[in-house]
């Protein structure tokens, strides 16, 4: 799949965008804040939804508007059309009903109800310089890296993490009405009770694919991040969760012989249920120990919604132990490892985004970064188009590369 042209309305400085471009690798230059940031965060957004730089959709809406919209036209593998098309507005929009903020998702021209049905559909791996969060900032962004590789494989995921962030919102409501954990009425007990078991089991799910694809990204990271230091240092990652709950599942595996068939084939029917009841009912217990502290504090303070990915460089956590140049390292492992997951797990290429990554690392990690690159479309930022002529060389359809000046929201090709 690749992208025949890009259109941009209200999002950040471009007003208005309708942009064709080349199936093989196109490179946007031009000064600092001209636009090209913006340009593939544009076709991230219409992709993945998501932003690879803030979490609020607000700040991509262009300054004085109400909504946004980003599309993208498409040609599939097999020569079919495809057109997605993201579209975000306030309060203050006209598309607004009931004055509440939305969204409207659009795939070949027919409205799509569920977001599940529109992720994955054009997969897109980006590497910029705010790839560094994932290894040296907080829980969060490693959260968020993990969730956005699951739901471009398996669509469905999205779908657990929207009804777990429901549910959470719902207790985490009743927890702020209650003044105390003392003489609370037993209804509330009860109500507490269901909203526990909901989410015990939602969890459980949860679990089990970020279980595995933490395992998946640690092999793939590994690998990488060994090409690239030469071998020098190992790296190495661990999923944490809701105490016990990893061991349990370890336990699971190991004693029914269940590990390789967990990781390459899927467990039958039967295995996931005995072993999603087992992480269920640890889970109920766990919220279950610390109600009472919950209640006081009004907070939810155990949960998936505080996992993490524990990044380690030779043994010792990469956020509290690690150069710049060796968090740099790590992360360009982890990114390529993503890009190598989802080949795994899906039949065509993914687009390449690299946002002025160029700049940020040295020949050694350039070069490891362009050698993955084959046969897919790849869009490049970068200030001078000169500074990067070794590297276009090298890749795959270099000979086809199409030249995009950027300047103040305007984009004119080169020659």
């Amino acid at each position: 799949m690749f992208i025949r042209s890009i259109h941009l309305e209200n999002f950040r400085n471009y007003g208005r965008l309708d942009l064709d471009v080349g199936p093989s690798v196109n490179i946007f230059y031009g000064n600092n804040a001209q636009g090209k940031t913006n340009l593939v965060e544009g076709i991230y957004v219409a992709s993945s939804i998501t932003s690879h730089r803030t979490s609020k959709d607000s700040d991509l809406i262009k300054f004085g508007e109400n909504e946004y919209k980003v599309s993208l036209d498409l040609s599939d593998d097999d020569g079919s059309n495809v057109q997605m098309s993201s579209c975000y507005y306030t309060e203050k929009s006209s598309l607004s009903k009931y004055s509440r903020a939305g969204r409207i998702l659009i795939r070949d021209n027919a409205p799509v109800d569920k977001v599940s049905e529109y992720i994955g559909v054009c997969n897109i791996v980006i590497f910029a310089p705010e790839d560094l969060n994932i290894v040296k900032n907080a829980p969060a962004y490693r959260r968020k890296f993990l969730n956005t590789l699951i739901s471009k494989i398996s669509p469905s995921y999205f779908n657990l993490l929207s009804n777990y962030s429901k549910l959470l919102a719902q207790k985490n409501a009743l927890l702020k009405s209650i003044k105390s954990s003392q003489n609370m009425p037993e209804m509330i007990d009860q109500q507490l009770d269901f909203w526990d078991f909901s989410l015990a089991e939602l969890s459980a799910e949860i679990i089990l694919k970020r279980f595995k694809f933490a395992k998946l990204i640690s092999d793939t990271a590994s690998k990488h991040h060994g090409s690239i230091s030469g071998g020098k240092e190992n790296l190495s990652i661990e999923y944490s969760t809701v105490y016990g709950a990893v061991g349990a599942l370890e336990a699971f595996l190991n004693e029914n012989c269940k590990y390789d068939e967990f990781m390459h084939k899927g467990l039958s029917e039967s295995d996931y249920g005995r072993i999603k009841g087992i992480l269920s009912d640890l889970v109920l217990s766990k919220l279950k120990s610390v109600r009472s502290y919950d209640i006081d504090k009004h907070i939810s303070s155990i949960g998936i919604h505080r996992d993490d990915i524990i990044i380690k460089l030779d043994g010792l956590a990469m956020k509290n132990f690690s150069s710049q140049g060796q968090q740099r390292t790590a992360a360009l492992a982890l990114k390529l490892s993503e890009l190598e997951i989802i080949k795994m797990f899906v039949s065509s290429t993914p687009i390449l985004i690299l946002d002025d990554v160029f700049s940020e690392l040295d020949k050694t990690r350039r070069m490891s970064l362009v050698s993955a690159m084959k046969n897919a479309q790849i869009f490049i930022t970068c200030t001078d188009r000169n500074m990067i002529g070794e590297e276009i060389d090298v890749m795959e359809g270099a000979d086809k590369a199409e030249f995009y000046c950027v300047d103040n929201g305007k984009i004119e090709k080169m020659a």
